[in-house]
């Protein structure tokens, strides 16, 4: 094993590194939580070295004072084998799941940009909360990216991960929170496009042809599948308000009723037409949850034509031609990365596609 991991302590200062391992699996994620394992000889040094809510970061991952991919140490196990050794196996997530501390304090209305609301968000339950003891004192914002799509929900005791994360699925954006200096830094971002579609970056192709694609699995599921929706909001019977979402019509049109009673018009605080788009929007997430998922799973020559964090990142979209010539334009939405003494392996998933 030629690679180096860090250990930080909690409030981001180096305490020693880990040089020899048995295995190493990192797996990063667009939109969920990243999480980790390593396994270590059983050694004292170890031990004493790898205890719970420790960071974990890749002599790859940092550059400077710029941390990328840290993960928290929060499960461990060590066992004692006279033929094969003792070993240590520490796993946990990534600095994503700091975010999952907190949740939804109160009933927030967010109107206009998705990026914009966001940060609202995490301004108001972790850099500033008006609850001193909610407060993470080294947590910031980068820079704004820029992102232009927009919303219009409503938002009420949802654990913070998984609400951007479901925020973030329905508008294609990525975050992640990464170190800078001693800070933790939150930040959201867009993919590029490297697909065959534009033409102002080389597209990055994995196939049989190119000699970089080692195996594919396709998969399609759809069980409980629905495209249009009654929503119900406030009030009962007769003066219950409601909308509808979705255009498919016939046989390919399947119906769901969502129970929207908890977007609430707060009084005269927001307009009748916010009402009814925070309404939509709230059935248009939860419609999410019950759609198909196609998706396709490649194993990549790690060392191909292609380098990852070089020529394609998380987020982008590639193009991807399997054996049979099924050509799609997926997102890149995770990588495992793993070393063992069998070698490393490179393992993208990309996204629903379009074929």
């Amino acid at each position: 094993m030629i690679m180096d991991i860090y250990v930080l302590d909690s409030s981001t200062q180096i305490l020693d590194t880990i040089d020899t391992f048995k295995s190493n699996i990192w797996t990063v994620q667009y939109f969920d939580t990243n999480d980790f394992e390593l396994v270590v000889p059983a050694t004292d040094k170890n031990i004493d070295l790898l205890q719970k809510d420790r960071l974990l970061c890749r002599d790859k991952d940092r550059d400077g004072d710029i941390w990328q991919n840290v993960m928290i140490i929060e499960n461990i196990k060590i066992v004692a084998d006279r033929e094969d050794g003792n070993k240590m196996t520490v796993s946990g997530r990534g600095l994503k799941s700091i975010v999952g501390r907190r949740v939804i304090w109160k009933q927030t209305n967010l109107t206009g940009k998705v990026e914009t609301g966001i940060r609202q968000v995490i301004t108001e339950n972790i850099i500033n909360p008006d609850d001193e003891k909610r407060k993470i004192d080294n947590f910031i914002l980068n820079e704004p990216a820029g992102i232009t799509d927009t919303f219009d929900i409503q938002a009420l005791g949802d654990d913070l991960d998984e609400w951007i994360t479901s925020t973030c699925q329905t508008y294609d954006i990525g975050w992640d929170v990464y170190i800078k200096g001693n800070k933790f830094v939150f930040k959201l971002y867009k993919g590029l496009d490297r697909s065959y579609n534009q033409k102002d970056r080389l597209p990055v192709v994995f196939s049989d042809e190119f000699d970089n694609l080692l195996a594919s699995t396709y998969t399609y599921e759809r069980a409980e599948f629905k495209n249009a929706a009654l929503i119900g909001g406030e009030g009962e019977g007769v003066n219950q308000r409601t909308t509808t979402i979705g255009d498919s019509s016939g046989l390919e049109r399947y119906e769901a009723y969502i129970d929207g009673s908890s977007v609430s018009s707060n009084g005269a605080i927001i307009t009748e037409e916010q009402y009814y788009k925070m309404l939509q929007d709230y059935g248009k997430d939860e419609l999410n949850t019950t759609s198909f998922t196609e998706s396709f799973e490649g194993n990549v020559v790690p060392d191909g034509n292609y380098t990852l964090n070089q020529d394609y990142f998380l987020g982008d979209v590639v193009q991807v031609i399997n054996e049979y010539g099924i050509s799609a334009t997926p997102r890149i939405v995770e990588i495992i990365e793993s070393e063992d003494q069998n070698g490393t392996s490179t393992v993208p998933t990309f996204s629903t596609w379009e074929v």
